[in-house]
């Protein structure tokens, strides 16, 4: 077998019929990353005109004059095939080495094990390839729990059924519940236009400045639409003045209603502390109710709280990003942009909506778990992939890599 350069359309139409394809290996992801000064190389393995095997290389030259490779998500090949996994490895281990190489890193996209939605292991399915990888040469980074590889090691998806309303039948009684109540207060959602990815990207900031972490600059994401606006959907999520206030108004009257009740019950009987509380909790709502009546009255143009980045490839959608802003989280932006999500899903026939990364440290006292805690209502199976190998091409410059990295890291 050889491995050759190939050319962007060979490469994609091997690509896309293959069940392990993620976005990180699509030639635009390549296109992409050379913003931020990554060399793509696009390259394939021939058995005589066979085309059997493909991958994206990602090279980025390093201060120590050697070059750092990555494959993100891996491979693209049958990863049961023992022998073709062999010499596609000792293929690219062989054209790192050319290229002045010092080291490989890959991520790939295969599953390591199923869990359930609490996290309890079902199956462990991908530990000969696990072993394999090893026998071959490359150093297995671990089973990490959080989120430091370069992608999610657990993601979260759920099968969908042939139509919107069975899906909705397998989520919680109480995420179906959310659903419906964000939907109904006056909160609506579209698809972004190309020249509002600026409204998109200020509303991804917003989450990042509030929980503290970095996002790209705008025109990583004006260029990301450019290159893949084929498999991306942006999404916004706002208050619609009108519907916001008929939803007020509305509430108001329930409100009003119930303590007009309350009150000739109050009236009929003797008033003991759980008539109070509950007179007490419906006056605060009603002053609350009231608050937001004046704010809505003085709305003209919609609030934008919230957006969400999906990407639709091979079978299944992601949730690939999404930001909300903190001073509109109870009107559950998640909740709507999710559902809209899974409405496109079904609609365009996947066969899973993948709610993309958690951490694996499900429990309530993770610093992370507020990220798994909605998606868990939607009754997902945790898929958990193999993780992050480094194949060292030469220890040497592999150790000083580690050395500089480590002290680039605590500078940053």
């Amino acid at each position: 077998m050889e491995l050759k350069v190939i050319d962007e359309q060979t490469y994609k139409t091997f690509a896309l019929k293959n069940e392990y394809l993620s976005i990180y290996q699509l030639p635009e992801w390549g296109k992409l990353k050379e913003q931020n000064g990554w060399h793509p190389h696009l390259v394939g393995l021939y058995d005589e005109h066979t085309l059997k095997a493909v991958t994206l290389l990602l090279e980025k030259p390093t201060a120590i004059k050697k070059s750092l490779f990555y494959a993100p998500r891996g491979f693209l090949l049958d990863y049961h095939d023992e022998k073709l996994l062999r010499i596609m490895i000792a293929e690219i281990v062989k054209y790192v080495k050319n290229h002045k190489g010092f080291m490989l890193k890959i991520d790939p996209n295969v599953i390591y094990a199923l869990r359930t939605s609490n996290g309890e292991e079902k199956a462990v399915v991908g530990s000969a390839t696990l072993d394999l990888l090893k026998k071959c040469g490359f150093k297995h980074l671990g089973f990490t729990q959080n989120f430091e590889t370069l992608q999610p090691r657990f993601l979260c998806r759920f099968e969908l059924k042939d139509t919107y309303e069975e899906t909705l039948q397998t989520f919680t009684k109480n995420t179906r519940k959310n659903i419906e109540k964000y939907n109904n207060m006056g909160i609506s959602i579209r698809e972004a236009k190309e020249n509002e990815i600026d409204l998109f990207c200020d509303l991804l900031k917003a989450t990042a400045d509030a929980k503290n972490f970095v996002i790209r600059p705008t025109k990583y994401y004006k260029t990301m639409y450019e290159l893949m606006h084929d498999y991306l959907k942006f999404y916004l999520v706002y208050l619609d003045p009108h519907e916001y206030l008929k939803h007020l108004e509305k509430e108001q009257d329930e409100i009003n209603g119930e303590l007009k009740t309350l009150n000739e019950q109050m009236a009929k009987v003797n008033v003991g502390e759980k008539l109070r509380k509950k007179e007490s909790i419906l006056k605060t709502r009603q002053i609350k109710c009231q608050e937001r009546l004046k704010e809505a009255q003085q709305m003209t143009e919609p609030i934008y709280i919230g957006a969400l980045m999906s990407i639709f490839l091979g079978d299944e959608g992601i949730t690939f990003m999404s930001g909300t802003v903190a001073k509109y989280k109870d009107f559950g932006p998640k909740y709507v942009f999710y559902n809209e999500h899974i409405k496109e899903c079904i609609k365009q026939k996947k066969k899973y909506c993948n709610f993309y990364g958690i951490s694996g440290d499900m429990n309530p006292q993770s610093p992370y778990y507020s990220i798994y805690e909605i998606k868990k209502g939607f009754n997902p199976e945790i898929v958990e992939l193999l993780g992050e190998f480094d194949y060292i091409v030469s220890p040497f410059y592999y150790d000083l890599y580690k050395v500089a990295l480590k002290f680039y890291k605590l500078f940053k």
